[in-house]
């Protein structure tokens, strides 16, 4: 008899500390509330100060854009007028560089053509120093074509020294030539600094330029962000972290988002902060949500959050 009530009391024990065990193990699905915010909310400036001169109807109306599109243009002209200098100035100098290169092969010919002609002089020289050992010609003559000979040697040495000069010439013109291509350059950049450009497809934030308006260099244009990439910001408790799997707050779990008109769309935890906040004691977490029904959702739209199991 007591051999069957110990056996009864290990069998209830062991049935309170597995039904102790499987309940820490259940899952308990939580409701959140969240704020939708864009991923990667990107500032427009103006590169340079000016007045208003175009502005995108497109843009200004629908708010939506494309990479690339001019978006506000501001006055021009007297960059423009800089620009077409430094451009006339440059093909100016890439002209000095093909009248140094001209030089060069000049020179070189005026090589040739003396190094030929000191060859003939020295013939011509050794011819007259043979007679005169033989006694056909005076030292007068031979004096003459010794003068000669001299005469072709400086000029050989002249017309190599003209290369030289012709070359160090171009090697300057060539200098100044990338100076002013540097400044076309430049000239180039202040004319694209007073063009406002959409960086890639987004939406427009705070887009209200006016013709006519002068803005400094710096001033916020408008914001933009991709509809495609967008996330819920909320907050959880410390407690709810701590059993993390049993709430299904785990980084890379899927979340239901449910808007205020009932419509759901998929989300998935990308991040769990770090830091608790010391009066309130909770922790920011972020989920990303789905591209396919990110557009959909409004910035600063409030949602609803329902945790699911973890997917692993």
């Amino acid at each position: 008899m007591k051999s069957s009530i110990l056996i009864l009391c290990v069998g209830l024990i062991s049935a309170t500390l597995s039904g102790a065990a499987l309940g820490q193990n259940v899952f308990n699905t939580i409701d959140l509330a969240g704020t939708v915010v864009a991923q990667q909310k990107t500032g427009l400036s103006y590169e340079a100060r000016g007045c208003i001169t175009n502005v995108s109807q497109n843009a200004l109306t629908t708010g939506i854009t494309q990479a690339g599109e001019i978006l506000v243009e501001l006055d021009n002209r007297a960059a423009i007028l800089a620009f077409k200098s430094a451009q006339a100035r440059a093909n100016d100098l890439r002209d000095a560089v093909t009248e140094a290169e001209f030089a060069i092969t000049v020179a070189k010919a005026d090589v040739a053509r003396v190094q030929e002609e000191q060859r003939f002089v020295e013939r011509d020289h050794e011819r007259t120093r043979v007679m005169f050992q033989r006694g056909l010609v005076n030292e007068t003559t031979l004096d003459a074509a010794e003068r000669k000979k001299l005469d072709a040697t400086f000029a050989v040495q002249r017309a190599q020294e003209a290369i030289e000069r012709a070359m160090t010439n171009r090697s300057r013109a060539m200098n100044a030539l990338e100076i002013g291509t540097l400044e076309l350059q430049a000239r180039q950049l202040d004319l694209d600094a007073l063009v406002l450009r959409a960086p890639f497809d987004g939406v427009l934030l705070n887009f209200e330029p006016n013709l006519g308006d002068c803005v400094t260099q710096g001033a916020l244009a408008a914001e933009i962000y991709d509809p495609n990439e967008k996330s819920v910001e909320t907050y959880v408790f410390v407690d709810q972290i701590v059993n993390a799997q049993n709430v299904g707050i785990v980084v890379g779990n899927s979340v239901q988002i449910v808007r205020i008109n009932g419509e759901t769309c998929v989300g998935t935890f990308t991040l769990i902060g770090t830091e608790v906040n010391l009066e309130s004691q909770n922790v920011k977490t972020t989920i990303d949500l789905d591209p396919a029904c990110a557009p959909q959702m409004f910035l600063n739209e409030a949602v609803a959050i329902k945790t699911q199991p973890s997917d692993s």
